[in-house]
């Protein structure tokens, strides 16, 4: 496995991060009493797979600052920890050994949490098709180039889809095919980080004279294996990436009538992301 050397959090990047807490409190502030909206930070790989570490490395205990974050948010959002979910899967290949992300698998096991969480059945995940995409060498093995690191290996489930508009533009289905022939192959989710995607399923009826339900999931580039999973339990998912979205978070909440709101980042780049101030534009 490879790992980001992840050391201390202080000076400019502690104050990054407390800027990004500050613009998730005051979005839950602002909404929290007018949409649902579940909150998580997810946890990076070394923080489930310490006894992967060279030993002696110490890295940042990212459960000593979520801890207090969760309770200061828990009267106005629910609260999801991913941590139990993952912790009690860390014997599979939940996280990628030369990338920066958890796998397909690692995030079914969040999906599966967070729905249940809702009071929400998951998909059984042998209820889906599976297909394997080798070859997979990921952005700690561009940095890294370790001679003997063995190739990970990508796996996506085809959950049909009844439409899907990224940014304004039709598109032909949420994962880009061609992507997992290319060294990028995690691009292939979602067809890679867009601003604005809405994605209508194609494995569930909405009831005639009903509307649809609607999740609207602000996130960073770990929700693109976890988004489609969604489709099993709402009718349309609104997706933000607000480091390429020029969408007004105001205009979007009183526009579309939300029955969840999803905010997660995972740890790592809430510490680097300059992008959450637009979560109140």
């Amino acid at each position: 496995y490879l790992f980001e050397k992840f050391t201390t959090l202080a000076g400019d990047s502690l104050a990054q991060f407390e800027r990004n807490v500050g613009y998730e409190k005051t979005f839950i502030d602002t909404y929290g009493e007018t949409v649902p909206i579940t909150f998580t930070i997810i946890p990076n790989a070394y923080m489930i797979l310490p006894e992967k570490l060279p030993e002696g490395l110490t890295q940042v205990d990212q459960a000593a600052y979520t801890a207090p974050i969760y309770k200061a948010v828990g009267d106005k959002a629910q609260v999801v920890n991913f941590t139990g979910a993952l912790t009690a899967h860390k014997d599979e290949y939940i996280f990628y050994r030369t990338d920066h992300h958890w796998t397909t698998l690692g995030a079914y096991y969040a999906y599966a949490a967070y729905v249940e969480s809702l009071g929400m059945e998951p998909v059984a995940l042998d209820s889906l098709s599976e297909i394997e995409v080798p070859d997979f060498y990921g952005t700690y093995f561009s940095k890294a180039k370790k001679f003997d690191a063995v190739a990970d290996t990508i796996t996506y489930y085809p959950i049909a889809d009844a439409g899907v508009i990224i940014d304004g533009q039709e598109a032909d289905g949420y994962y880009d095919l061609s992507k997992f022939e290319v060294r990028d192959k995690y691009a292939a989710f979602l067809r890679g980080n867009n601003g604005y995607t809405v994605i209508k399923s194609g494995v569930r009826e909405v009831p005639e004279g009903q509307e649809p339900s609607k999740i609207l999931v602000i996130k960073d580039s770990y929700a693109n294996s976890f988004v489609p999973f969604l489709l099993y339990n709402f009718d349309e998912v609104h997706v933000v990436d607000l480091r390429y979205s020029a969408v007004s978070m105001k205009e979007l909440l009183s526009t579309e009538n939300f029955d969840q709101v999803l905010l997660m980042y995972n740890f790592m780049n809430l510490v680097t992301d300059t992008n959450l101030y637009k979560l109140g534009c």
